[in-house]
This record gives structure tokens, sequence and C-alpha cells, in this order.
């Protein structure tokens, strides 16, 4: 994918701004715009991004909106019009090739060798117990691992266990595995081998979506230093919220119900046009930003189960949808479907959180580690005194 489009010239960066071009250069200097060299030339070119910004805070007057210091500046995620990266790598390119493990340790600057090792994070003697006990609990319920050392190496750490033991309390198993997590996960639920390869790229393209609610509640959180699973299970407990994505599981898992259990699917999509409801899991057909991933998780579907039945009704859905309205499907659509298909049923988005957790836990040593301890203030804007 070209980034041509993420950067000016110094005369369009120039122009946006209203500026000259020394005041440009000199913008640079202070390190308020980046750029980079033109390959083969020397030119420079310049971060869109910067530039946008830089013109947002000129028309407030000056005044940059830095939300608290939470969320002000992330070396992690960069959500654009033209994709999605993680550290400056495009997302839909690591889903097509990367371990998840991978990436993980790409979010969180680790070695991959050195976080995921052979040695499994040590299983309570009353674990076997305990899992009997937890049986009516949700995943997300359950995790909750002993997590304490706050270092960078030890946040790395700390990820490589929990998402090994969330894998293994999301198969239902007695204990965490060094396999790759896809491979595990398939085996430990008794999946066809061919879901392997979509469960890698679901967690991949699930682990950030830049600074969503989930993740400033994660940062929030990590501001005061507390442990890693704390910061899961933050993001967790917000990610269940009515007004996010996840909190409308239920809405689609019930429309995946209808949809794949109907003769003919557009049935379901039809009658809800009809009677003047949007289906649930369907986005804008145009916005600014555009989300890559439901269309690269599609993608891996039909080249997986192209000829799968419930597939077939659940694409002829989809398709259905945009025909009528030119509605696209969000990433909680296929991300549920696959949850569905894999047997996770009611906890059809188990895996997708899996996903998260690593971007929760890089969130959470970005702000602990480069941030001071933030004391927000209130803006009042009640009754005087009298």
């Amino acid at each position: 994918m070209s980034d041509d489009r993420l950067y000016v010239t110094a005369k369009q960066a120039a122009s946006a701004l209203g500026v000259s071009l020394p005041t440009l250069y000199a913008y640079v200097s202070r390190k308020l715009i980046r750029s980079q060299m033109v390959q083969g030339t020397r030119k420079r070119r310049y971060w869109k991004a910067d530039i946008d910004r830089l013109k947002g805070e000129q028309e407030a007057g000056g005044q940059a909106d830095s939300s608290l210091g939470l969320i002000n500046e992330t070396k992690i995620t960069l959500l654009t019009e033209h994709g999605l990266y993680y550290r400056g790598k495009s997302v839909i390119e690591l889903a097509e090739k990367e371990a998840f493990e991978s990436v993980a340790a790409l979010l969180w600057e680790a070695d991959v060798e050195i976080v995921f090792t052979a040695q499994l994070p040590a299983t309570p003697p009353s674990y076997a117990r305990l899992k009997r006990s937890l049986g009516d609990l949700s995943v997300f319920e359950r995790a909750n691992p002993r997590l304490y050392d706050l270092s960078k190496a030890g946040m790395a750490r700390s990820g490589a266990d929990l998402v090994r033991w969330y894998a293994a309390i999301i198969g239902g198993v007695d204990g965490p595995s060094a396999a790759p997590l896809h491979e595990f996960i398939v085996s430990a639920l008794s999946a066809p081998a061919e879901f392997a390869d979509i469960v890698r790229r679901l967690l991949i393209l699930a682990a950030d979506h830049e600074f969503d609610p989930t993740t400033f509640a994660v940062r929030a959180v990590a501001n005061a230093g507390v442990t890693p699973c704390n910061a899961v299970m933050t993001g967790m407990i917000v990610s269940g919220g009515q007004r996010l994505q996840s909190g409308r599981a239920g809405a689609v898992s019930r429309l995946l119900e209808e949809v794949v259990g109907l003769a003919d699917p557009r049935d379901s999509i039809v009658a809800r046009f009809r009677n003047g409801e949007a289906p649930p899991g369907f986005g804008p057909p145009k916005s600014r930003i555009q989300d890559p991933r439901a269309e690269s998780l599609m993608n891996a579907l039909e080249a997986s189960l192209g000829d799968n039945p419930e597939f077939k009704r659940f694409r002829r859905a989809v398709d259905t949808a945009s025909e009528i309205s030119g509605l696209r499907p969000d990433f909680i659509l296929p991300a549920t479907f696959v949850g569905r298909m894999l047997g996770l049923k009611g906890q059809e988005l188990a895996l997708a959180s899996l996903g998260r957790v690593a971007g929760w836990i890089a969130h959470a040593m970005e702000q602990y580690h480069s941030h001071e301890l933030i004391r927000p203030r209130a803006a009042y804007t009640g009754p005087l005194p009298a």
C-alpha cells in the first residue's frame, strides 16, 4: 500500500498553514512537523497529519487540545483515511504474513523470542478446581493473573503470559501452551484446521484501533500505575459498554443466527430495512476514515470458507445490505461470525478481545513510562456560589 497520500510537499504544507517556507522549516526544526527524504532526490516530504493538526490549532486560536495528557501523543497506532498502521507498519500487510506473537512484540517494542519463550506461566495448584467453579463466568471475568512487574521488559513478559492464559481460558483447557496462539486456540476448540489462519488474522486485526474509549480507559488507569492485568481488565469492562461496538454483540449475534438459519438470508436484511431499522454490525458507506479490517477478514473467510453453507448465507446477507443502502460491514460483524463458527456461542468476541489485549498492554506501557502522573482538573460550568 502506497503511503504517498499521507505526505505533502513543502509548498503544499506551507500553503495549507498560510506560512512561508522558512516558517515551515522552523516548524520542522522545532519538531512540530515531521518530514522525510524523498528517495532518489534531495527533496523532503511532510507528514500531512502534522500539518492538519497545526492547522486545527491555528483555527482554534492556537489552543491545542491535549485531552488531559492521556491521548496527547502515541507511537503505537496510526489511524488514517488511507489505512491502519502499527508502529508505521500496515496492519493489513501484517495480517497477511505475520504471527500474532510477532505483532504483539512489535506493539510492545520487544523481542518476540524473549517475551514468548518456551517457559510457560505457572499454573496455580488450585486452577483445575477453580476452573470448574468458574464454569458459568464469561472469559472476560476469569483472566486475573498476578502480574506486578511494571518495567517495560516486565510488562512485555506479563503480556505474553496474559495472552497465553487468556487463550487457555477461551479454549477451556487446563493451562497455557507455548504453541502459536492461533494453532493452540483452533486445537483447543476442536475446530477445523482451515480456521487457524483466520484466527491468526483476527487476532492481529483486533490488536488495536488507536484511541477508542477502551484504550482511553486503559491509559487512564495505567496513568496511576496499575498492573498490566488490571489495565487489561479495565479494557474488558469498558468494552462491554452499550455505546461501543462490543455492546452491540448481542444484536449482531442474533442477526447472524437469523441469517445462517434462513433458506434465503436476504429476508432478514430486507425485513429490517422495511421496518426502518438498520441491521446491526454495519456502518455508513462513506466516512473520512475507512476501517480496512472488516474487508481483510471477509476476504480471508472467503478464501478459506468460500464453499461453507453458513458463510455463503452470511456473504449473501452482507451483499444485500450493501446493495440496498451501501452499508459496509463493521469489523464486529465478521469477528462475531468467526466466534460463532468456532462454537463460542454467547462469547463470540472473545477472540477479538484476546487480540486487543496486546494493544491495551502497549498503551498501558506507553502511558506509564512516557508520562508523569496526571491530575486532570475540571472546568466547572454549574451555578456559582452565593
